[in-house]
């Protein structure tokens, strides 16, 4: 798995719980757990995007105890590896 798949599979998630994530959900997800510096890297970069909050840290392996979408419609452009809003 690579940091924009991670991402992607991070938003995905985002978007299907209404635009909040715990880190509990994140280390349930199978895929995302058996990539964890992976996923974690995807996290924080994902973490200074604009309309993204993330808060607290994760007392496990992910790095944060939620993260929100902020009203902003994302999608990721994977050929440059960044997010737009």
């Amino acid at each position: 798995m690579t940091v924009d798949e991670a991402t992607q599979r991070l938003l995905a998630l985002l978007d299907s719980h209404s635009g909040s994530l715990s880190g509990a959900i994140v280390e349930r997800d199978e895929e995302l757990a058996a990539n964890r510096e992976t996923v974690s890297a995807a996290a924080h970069a994902l973490a200074t995007e604009p309309g993204i909050t993330a808060t607290g840290s994760g007392n496990t392996w992910f790095p944060f105890t939620s993260i929100e979408k902020n009203g902003t419609s994302r999608q990721l452009n994977p050929a440059k590896g960044v997010s737009r809003a």
